[in-house]
């Protein structure tokens, strides 16, 4: 016991995942004593803000949301209060999708995901989740922002774009993404003096389902020697070799590895074993 003598008990109401309790906490003279288990002023020890922020992004509905709760719980809801503790995590992830962003960042991922997401009115739709990453110069990465838009186009990105020099980024050294159509143009648009190389786990992924079976191991051996290389002479002599071993097997796709030889091989002011960089980050 802490905070001086004791000074009898006064009563609590606990909400449990077994339902409401009646507790007697000790308190001393000075008020300075609380449990170890029980915070300041709590009334219940799971926290329902993040049990219904988690149904609704389930899809499921404040009314039916409130009822779980109150089976879970044995204290009843109301719509208004489930409301008003969703308005509260969404103010707070508008807040984190608006604030300013570092003026340079050395990389920048861009990917999209199809997800199913719960619109009021509407239920489950699937939308595309726009995502960026940035690994700033000194390592650090950080989620730049997402977006839902209903599919993932060149355009939706530039929009993208638009948004991230507006908060505040200027600069970025490359950028690295899938190879959806149009996507590296509307990256010169907003960012001119950026480069663009594709993401070696698509492109990777992207030639293993091009081809028979039994040829994925060792096409996979010899595009590592590629995107693993120290060095862009090295690089593009493991290319090369990968030309002459699969080209006139599969065309297509050493044709998207001869096509994104420049970028994807290295340039100058870029890190060693560039090809590495540009992995799915982790």
């Amino acid at each position: 016991m802490h905070g001086g003598r004791r000074n009898g008990y006064y009563p609590r109401k606990l909400e449990t995942t077994f339902g409401q309790v009646d507790l007697k906490v000790p308190r001393d003279r000075e008020s300075r004593y609380y449990p170890a288990f029980l915070k300041p002023y709590a009334r219940r020890l799971v926290d329902v803000g993040e049990v219904a922020v988690a149904l609704y992004a389930a899809g499921v509905s404040q009314r039916k949301a409130a009822e779980i709760l109150s089976l879970l719980l044995g204290h009843r809801y109301s719509h208004e209060t489930l409301s008003a503790l969703t308005d509260q995590v969404l103010e707070a992830a508008g807040a984190f999708r608006t604030r300013l962003l570092p003026e340079e960042m050395a990389f920048v991922y861009l990917d999209g995901l199809s997800l199913k997401v719960f619109r009021e009115g509407e239920g489950i739709v699937r939308e595309s989740v726009y995502v960026a990453l940035g690994i700033a110069p000194d390592g650090e990465r950080r989620v730049l922002g997402f977006w839902l838009l209903p599919t993932e186009s060149a355009l939706g990105w530039e929009g993208v774009l638009g948004e991230l020099w507006q908060r505040g980024l200027r600069r970025v050294l490359l950028f690295i993404t899938d190879g959806l159509p149009g996507l590296p143009e509307a990256i010169r648009r907003v960012y001119p003096q950026a480069e663009w190389q594709r993401c070696v786990v698509h492109g990777v992924r992207w030639s293993l389902s091009q081809v028979r079976a039994r040829d994925r191991g060792l096409l996979a051996e010899d595009l590592r020697r590629v995107y693993g290389a120290e060095s862009r002479e090295e690089a593009l002599g493991a290319l090369e070799e990968v030309k002459a071993a699969w080209g006139s097997r599969y065309p297509g796709v050493v044709g998207l590895w001869v096509q994104d030889s420049g970028p994807s091989c290295g340039s100058t002011g870029t890190p060693r074993c560039f090809g590495r960089t540009c992995g799915a980050p982790t």
